[in-house]
C-alpha cells in the first residue's frame, strides 16, 4: 500500500487573536498534533488521517516596559542630568510640568507601576522637595501641560495600574521652583518607574526600573521695581506727564529726571503728590514703600495713602508699608503728603526741601528704586544789615552816623520853607535776601508819616536803591528798584535761592517837617507765594529849629508929651517843634506912665497876665502900675490858672501884647 506522512502544526491563537509587537502574551499554551495520511496498498481511497497525541508549551512573561523622553543617560537605570529630555525655564514660585509616557512593552497583560524620583547622582541640579504626579486626565483642556488651576482640581497620583500590553499611559511630572530660587539656579526632576510585581504570574522576572528621565528647569529670577513721578515709574519723561493739580489746589510739575515738583505759597501747610510704582521684575512682588525727608523746616512729616485718602497699608506685616502685591510690568499709584508749618523756610535755600520716595522689592530687598517729590518753599529776609543773607527787621534801623536823620545829627530843615525849597533826603541801608527753594521776585514798598508844622501829616513814600558800592548811604551812581513784573511796585528783580540784595531805603523830609521821630513802615512781598516780612521799626530823627525872636513896633516915631504911644509884641513860634511855658513880656520904659496891656494867642486857652512872672491872673493888667513894670502875657493851655510847661505853643502860634503907654 501507499503511505504518506502528513505534519500540521496547530498554533493556539492568541486572546486577542494574532500575537502584538510585544510578543505572545505571557500564559498562551502552544498545542501542537501531529497526522499520518496514507492509502492502503491495492486500494485508491486515502484512509482517514490518524492524528498523534497532542503536544503543549505555554508562553512564559517576559515584562518590559519604557518610560519616554529619555535623557541622553545610555543608562536606563541612572540619569544624567547634564543631558536632561526635557527643559524649562521658570520664576521662583512658580510651578512646572513636563508631559512623559510610560508604555507596558513586555508581554504581561495589566501591569502596574510605582512612580517615585530620582535626584541628580552629581548633585549639581537642586533637586525641589514637593515633586509629584498627575494623571493625563489632569489636563482638561488637553494643551500637553497643567496649569496651576488643573493641579489645583486634581488629585496626585503615585503609581499606573492596569497597563496592557503595547498600552501608552501619559502622566505628568509637576514641581514647585522655591521663592527663594536664585537667578540661574537649575532644579530637576526625574520621574522613575518601578514595575510591581504581577500576581497572575508566578514565574515572572524582575525588570530593571527605568530613571534616565531628567528634566531641567533653570531660574529666570528677575526681582526689580521702579518708582517715579505720577504715571511715570521709571522717571525719565517717556511719556511725558503734564502738570497736575495736588487735592490741595497746588500745581506739581513732573520732570524727565526722576523729579516732581511743588511751588508752595506763604499759607501752605500741605501738599500731596501722586507717585507711580511698577513691579519690573518678572514675577508678582509685594513692593514696600519708605521715605526720607531733607531741606524741610522742623516739624515736617510725611503720610503714605492709598490714591483714596486711606493709609497705605503693611499687606505682608514686615512692618512697612505697601501697595500690596503687584504683577510683572504692572504699576500702581500711592499718595505722599507732606506737611510742614506755614511760612517756614527750607533749611538753607540752596537746598530744594525734598522727599525722598525709595520702593524695595520684597522678593529681593536688595532691589529699590527712588524718586523725589520736591517743594519750593518761598522764604524772605529783609530788614537791617546783617553778617547773614539778608536783614533782621527786629533791628531799629537809622541813618549812618554823620548822615542826616541819624539821632547823631538829626534832619534840620531850612530856615526858610516855601513850596519850592527841596526837601532834605535821607537813607537807611537795607538788605533782602531770597531764603527759598526756588528763583522768586520780590515787591518792596514802604512809606514815613511826617508831621508838618501846620500840624497835618503827610505821607512820604519810601523810594529804594541798589547800593551799588554797599557803602549803605545814597549814592548818585544808586539805581532805583524797578517794577520788573508789571504789577505797579517797585521789586528787586529775579532772586536765585540764597541770593541777596543789598539796597537803600530813602525817605525825602519836607523842609516843613516838624521836629520828631519818623518811624518808616516797610515791607517786601513775592507777588507769587505770599510771603512777606514787615520793618517797622527804622527811624528817621528831624531836629528842632531854633524860635526867632519877637518882633515889636510901635506906633509913633515921635511924640510929644502926654501923647500915648502904643507899642505891639509878637511873640511867634518858628521852630519846628512845640514850646513850652511860652510867654511874651514887656517893661515900661522910663519917662513914660503905664495904660494898659492886653494879650491875644493864636493858640487855644486863656490868656493869663503877670506882673512877676510867678503870679498869673486872667485879669487884665490895668492902670496904675509903679514906674519900671514888666508886664507878662502868656497862654494857658492846659486850663490850670497858671503858665508851666504844660502850656504849649505850637510851631506857627502866636502872642500878641499891645502894650500903651503915656509920655510923660
Amino acid at each position: 500500500m501507499k503511505r504518506s506522512w502528513t505534519i500540521c502544526t496547530l498554533l493556539a491563537a492568541l486572546a486577542a487573536g494574532t500575537a502584538s509587537a510585544a510578543g505572545t502574551p505571557a500564559g498562551t499554551v502552544i498545542t501542537n498534533t501531529a497526522e499520518i495520511v496514507f492509502t492502503p496498498e491495492g486500494g485508491t481511497t486515502p484512509n482517514p488521517p490518524i492524528p498523534s497525541n497532542p503536544v503543549t508549551t505555554t508562553v512564559l512573561p517576559v515584562p518590559s516596559f519604557t518610560i519616554t523622553p529619555n535623557d541622553g543617560s545610555p543608562d536606563r537605570t541612572v540619569p544624567d542630568y547634564t543631558r536632561p529630555g526635557q527643559t524649562a525655564t521658570a520664576r521662583p514660585g512658580d510651578t512646572v510640568s513636563f508631559a512623559y509616557t510610560l508604555t507596558n512593552t513586555g508581554n504581561v497583560p495589566n501591569e502596574a507601576y510605582d512612580l517615585t524620583n530620582t535626584p541628580d547622582p552629581a548633585g549639581t541640579v537642586k533637586t525641589p522637595d514637593n515633586i509629584r504626579f498627575y494623571a493625563a486626565s489632569a489636563d482638561t483642556n488637553s494643551d500637553n501641560t497643567l496649569s496651576d488651576a488643573e493641579i489645583a482640581a486634581a488629585t496626585a497620583i503615585t503609581s499606573i495600574s492596569g497597563v496592557a500590553m503595547d498600552q501608552s499611559v501619559k502622566f505628568f511630572q509637576v514641581y514647585t521652583v522655591p521663592t527663594a530660587a536664585a537667578n540661574t539656579d537649575r532644579y530637576g526632576a526625574d520621574p522613575t518607574g518601578n514595575r510591581r510585581d504581577n500576581p497572575a504570574f508566578n514565574n515572572d522576572p524582575s525588570v530593571p526600573r527605568d530613571a534616565n528621565n531628567s528634566n531641567v528647569t533653570a531660574v529666570a529670577r528677575n526681582d526689580s521695581a521702579l518708582i517715579g513721578p505720577r504715571n511715570d515709574p521709571d522717571g525719565n519723561g517717556n511719556p511725558v506727564t503734564p502738570p497736575y493739580t495736588s487735592p490741595e489746589g497746588l500745581t506739581i510739575t513732573p520732570s524727565a529726571n526722576d523729579t516732581q515738583t511743588a511751588q508752595a505759597i506763604a499759607t501752605t501747610t500741605a501738599i500731596t503728590f501722586t507717585n507711580t510704582v511698577q513691579n519690573t521684575g518678572n514675577r508678582p512682588d509685594v513692593l514696600d514703600i519708605t521715605t526720607s525727608l531733607a531741606g524741610f523746616p522742623a516739624g515736617a512729616t510725611v503720610t503714605l495713602l492709598r490714591p483714596d485718602g486711606t493709609p497705605l497699608p503693611d499687606t505682608d506685616s514686615d512692618g512697612t508699608p505697601d501697595v500690596g502685591s503687584v504683577a510683572p510690568g504692572a504699576t500702581a499709584d500711592l499718595l505722599v503728603r507732606v506737611t510742614f508749618p506755614a511760612g517756614g523756610a527750607p533749611t538753607a535755600p540752596t537746598t530744594a526741601p525734598t522727599v525722598t520716595v525709595i520702593t524695595t522689592s520684597s522678593n529681593d530687598p536688595s532691589k529699590s528704586d527712588t524718586t523725589r517729590d520736591i517743594v519750593n518753599l518761598p522764604g524772605l529776609s529783609f530788614g537791617n544789615p546783617t553778617p547773614t543773607p539778608g536783614g533782621n527787621p527786629g533791628t531799629p534801623g537809622t541813618p549812618e552816623t554823620g548822615q542826616p536823620g541819624n539821632p547823631g545829627s538829626p534832619v534840620i530843615p531850612p530856615s526858610v520853607c516855601t513850596s519850592t525849597t527841596a526837601p532834605t533826603r535821607t537813607s537807611i541801608a537795607m538788605e533782602i535776601a531770597n531764603l527759598g527753594s526756588a528763583t522768586d521776585t520780590f515787591d518792596v514798598s514802604g512809606t514815613a508819616p511826617i508831621r508838618l508844622v501846620d500840624g497835618s501829616t503827610v505821607t512820604v513814600n519810601v523810594a529804594y536803591f541798589r547800593d551799588n558800592n554797599g557803602n549803605k548811604v545814597f549814592d548818585a551812581g544808586d539805581a532805583a528798584l524797578t517794577d520788573t513784573n508789571g504789577n505797579g511796585v517797585a521789586d528787586t528783580g529775579p532772586l536765585a535761592p540764597g541770593a541777596e540784595l543789598k539796597l537803600v531805603a530813602v525817605v525825602d523830609v519836607p523842609c516843613a517837617a516838624s521836629a520828631q521821630v519818623i518811624t518808616l513802615t516797610q515791607r517786601a512781598t513775592s507777588p507769587s507765594t505770599g510771603v512777606s516780612v514787615p520793618d517797622t521799626n527804622d527811624t528817621v530823627v528831624v531836629g528842632k529849629t531854633p524860635v526867632g525872636a519877637p518882633t515889636k513896633s510901635v506906633d509913633k516915631a515921635e511924640a510929644r508929651p502926654g501923647e500915648r504911644l502904643t507899642y505891639t509884641i509878637i511873640g511867634k513860634n518858628t521852630s519846628n517843634a512845640n514850646v513850652t511855658k511860652a510867654f511874651i513880656r514887656d517893661t515900661l520904659p522910663a519917662n513914660t506912665k503905664f495904660v494898659s496891656f492886653t494879650a491875644t494867642s493864636t493858640a487855644a486857652g486863656t490868656v493869663l497876665y503877670s506882673t512877676n512872672g510867678t503870679s498869673w491872673s486872667a485879669a487884665a493888667i490895668t492902670a496904675p502900675q509903679n514906674d519900671g513894670v514888666t508886664v507878662y502875657a502868656g497862654v494857658d493851655t492846659n486850663g490850670n490858672g497858671t503858665i508851666d510847661t504844660g502850656d504849649i505853643l505850637a510851631p506857627g502860634q502866636t502872642i500878641t501884647g499891645t502894650f500903651v503907654v503915656e509920655v510923660k
